[in-house]
């Protein structure tokens, strides 16, 4: 049986979870990317469709391809190119993809259990310095001399979204105008975070004041939206995309004259959100409830880039008194 209809059924059975768009199309990429893999060692000639592209590597391989030393070929041709962390990833997929060909009965064993992944490294976050933060607030708040339609008030308004609400990329992208409530006190941002699970998000009046200035400007320009509108647009009206929220804060960099942290753009302004909370004596499992994380042990990384406020936080501990040594009788 070719791993075709199999890959799409074990999606649609994945599927009955209300998993995000993005999941959907991650699991179809995981399996298609190693699935082009395997068929390219195997030689296995792929037939073009009606518009002349090659049809999917899983409609020309079979579960009798599937066994451990084949995979363990794909797998390292997809890793010579790819970080590790989207190495594991893709393991991760096809692993639960053979236990469910194991479950219906398609497999007797799971050829991933024998097949070892790249170790994952410690995680750390990549906050931005104090005066690297002020310096991209600038450019933000600054017209940009390079676009044809800059919209400062549309990016300060992301820019704070991202530095006083903590929002993904994503989260920014899908957000619709009618999960703003500007009207609380404090305003409020309700998000749907990974693996759709939604939470809400508190904005500081600063933040809300922006928005305020931003949606003002989009209704004079595209006349009032609606509620099920993106929050966020383009300068067109048209909803943002991620490639478009990416150039839009690789240019803040790029005009403030910093360089973003390696493989994080938009997620570095997130994780110095985060790290700010800590050092100003937020607790753990607040950062983690306000971030959306659903395991501690990821907000927990960031201890590692917040000495400075950890140190102080310790330091405050007033049992540190009850150690000094006793004081002389009439002495001060």
């Amino acid at each position: 049986m070719f791993l075709s209809p199999l890959a799409d059924r074990w999606i649609a059975v994945r599927n009955t979870t209300n998993p995000s768009p993005n999941t959907v199309a991650a699991r179809q990429r995981d399996l298609t990317v190693i699935a082009e893999h395997l068929a390219d060692l195997l030689d296995r000639q792929r037939p073009v469709d009606t518009e002349g592209e090659p049809v999917s590597a899983l409609e020309v391989l079979s579960i009798d391809d599937l066994d451990r030393p084949n995979l363990e070929d794909a797998f390292a041709g997809y890793a010579a190119g790819h970080a590790p962390s989207s190495t594991r990833r893709v393991m991760s997929t096809w692993r639960q993809f053979c236990l469910w060909l194991i479950r219906e009965s398609h497999m007797d064993a799971n050829p991933l259990d024998l097949i070892d992944g790249p170790r994952r490294g410690t995680w750390q976050p990549k906050p931005l310095h104090a005066s690297d933060l002020e310096a991209v607030a600038h450019a933000v708040q600054t017209e940009d001399p390079t676009s044809r339609h800059p919209w400062p008030a549309r990016d300060e308004a992301l820019f704070a979204l991202f530095v006083t609400g903590g929002l993904r990329a994503t989260e920014a992208i899908n957000a619709q105008l009618g999960d703003l409530d500007l009207d609380s006190d404090p305003a409020r941002l309700r998000v749907v975070g990974k693996g759709g699970k939604p939470r809400t998000v508190t904005l500081p009046p600063e933040t809300a004041a922006v928005l305020r200035h931003y949606l003002a400007e989009r209704t004079a320009a595209h006349g009032t939206p609606a509620a099920k509108d993106p929050l966020i647009v383009r300068t067109d009206g048209r909803a943002c995309t991620r490639s478009a929220v990416d150039h839009l804060v690789r240019g803040w960099f790029r005009r403030a004259g910093r360089t973003p942290p390696p493989g994080a753009l938009a997620h570095s302004l997130r994780h110095t959100y985060a790290t700010l909370l800590i050092d100003n004596g937020a607790s753990l499992p607040e950062v983690q409830r306000l971030l959306g994380h659903a395991d501690l042990s990821t907000t927990q990384a960031y201890i590692g880039v917040t000495g400075k406020g950890l140190e102080e936080a310790a330091l405050a501990n007033p049992a540190r008194y009850l150690l000094r040594p006793p004081q002389p009788a009439g002495s001060r």
